[in-house]
């Protein structure tokens, strides 16, 4: 049977030598839509990345859009990619591949044969993906390898083993995909495995997967996250970064930032700064009943000084304690020598510049919310009106519809409010004003304002 699926594979790609494309850094008016599954619909991996731009490039107006919806596999994607491109999208991204690769056929003998087969479905269904964005030349096209089914952690037993290997089929198909068409691609299926493994090694129960090892929690989809924008080549960009001289009087570096009114005595250092990026705001709250958050992230990957890095250096003070106030307020405490090597900024929760930061994450968040809701009627359209030929019907008949099969379909039952709440066309508009309004304010409010720094000697 692997045989067939190399046939298979070097039937549908042909022969191509073409190296994938990294994913361009999004430049200023893109519109980006996230075409998914549940991973997508109700995960926070996106709303990051938007997060990022909102607070690294304040100036750059990007907008993002969630079309994630559960439960979808490759073939259903194909099916409602006009509603994508309604959005008028520059750029698409997409995953695929935890629903296509079955579930309850690992739990039989035969369940070698059943993965190839899904795996073979998934890449046939995918043809029909890339007729459609093939229609549209003016979109850049990002594949993604999606988040791994995690086998090898050890709080329960594993119940559909052997199913990652052939999401990481699908993974390879996608990147020779990507290659042949000059798109780009991002893993994010073996960096996620790697690390759970590394991390399984202290902790045999742990994961970035979740408790049903499918569905990412924060801190993993902070992770998916960070690999997008390292494949961006967004690495080592930092905030800004300070150098100062305090023998010599000088700003030695000023990187993404604009430093003025250096003023050095034997006691204090005083300067203006003004930076062209907000840090990124940390949430160290969990979501939704979660235990971990989008914070335990930075435990595993290096995103605070990769991506980051707000850096103060200060050379040539003398031995002691120096406080660091910015706008008046006291930050810290710190020695010469941690001045000398080199603080990080962002690290600290209360200066000026993070606080204002967290408050275009909490407005990101609350438009994320927001749109999170209204996919789950969009769910319901798909997966239940549709079927039924009352697709965006939104009628007496509809609703009929939906009581009936609210008693029979548990996920009916569970999402049945959402769609009574959207059903009405003005109160979807309203709800995309809400998301507008929010996202025109974070874009209002994210521009850094100069602050007064000042380091004074403590005697």
């Amino acid at each position: 049977m692997k045989k067939i699926i190399c046939v298979c594979f070097c039937l549908l790609l042909g022969i191509s030598g073409i190296k994938a494309q990294s994913i361009p850094v999004f430049k200023d008016g893109d519109r980006v839509a996230f075409v998914g599954n549940s991973i997508t619909c109700g995960g926070h991996y996106h709303s990051y990345i938007w997060l990022y731009y909102m607070t690294r490039f304040p100036n750059l107006r990007i907008e993002m859009f969630n079309e994630g919806i559960g439960g979808d596999d490759a073939r259903l994607m194909s099916k409602r990619l006009n509603k994508v491109f309604e959005h008028k999208p520059t750029v698409v991204t997409l995953t695929f591949g935890m629903n296509d690769t079955g579930y309850m056929d690992f739990t039989l003998p035969e369940n070698q044969m059943a993965g190839d087969k899904n795996v073979i479905t998934a890449c046939n269904a995918y043809q029909d993906i890339e007729k459609i964005y093939k229609q549209h030349s003016e979109v850049s096209n990002v594949l993604i390898g999606g988040s791994p089914y995690d086998e090898t952690t050890r709080f329960n037993k594993v119940p559909f083993s052997g199913k990652n290997k052939y999401m990481q089929d699908i993974s390879d198909f996608l990147k020779k995909k990507a290659e042949a068409n000059r798109w780009g691609y991002v893993d994010f299926n073996r960096p996620m495995v790697e690390i759970n493994q590394r991390e399984q090694q202290k902790d045999s129960t742990y994961t970035l997967c979740g408790t049903d090892r499918i569905h990412p929690t924060t801190d993993g989809h902070m992770v998916m996250a960070y690999l997008f924008l390292e494949t961006q080549g967004l690495t080592g960009k930092p905030v800004a970064d300070i150098r100062i001289d305090a023998m010599t009087n000088k700003v030695n570096r000023s990187e993404n930032c604009q430093i003025n009114d250096l003023a050095v005595t034997d006691d204090s250092i005083r300067f203006t700064y003004l930076a062209n990026s907000l840090p990124y705001p940390i949430d160290y709250s969990p979501y939704n009943g979660e235990k971990k958050t989008q914070a335990d992230a930075l435990k595993i990957i290096p995103f605070m000084d990769e991506m980051n890095w707000e850096g103060l250096t200060v050379d040539g003070l003398s031995d002691g304690y120096w406080l660091l106030k910015i706008d008046g307020k006291i930050i810290a405490r710190l020695n010469a020598r941690e001045l000398q090597r080199g603080i990080n900024m962002a690290v600290y929760d209360n200066t000026p510049q993070n606080e204002q930061a967290q408050r275009i994450r909490f407005m990101n968040e609350q438009r994320w919310y927001i749109e999170r809701e209204i996919r789950e009627y969009y769910w319901i359209e798909y997966n239940l009106m549709r079927d039924k030929g009352m697709l965006w019907a939104s009628n007496d008949a509809a609703v009929d519809t939906l009581r009936k099969y609210r008693k029979i379909n548990p996920f009916v039952n569970m999402l049945k409010d959402y769609w009574l709440r959207y059903m009405n066309k003005g109160i979807r508009a309203d709800s995309e004003q809400e998301q507008q309004d929010l996202v025109e304010r974070i874009y209002q409010e994210n521009k850094p304002q100069t602050l007064k720094v000042v380091l004074v000697r403590v005697h």
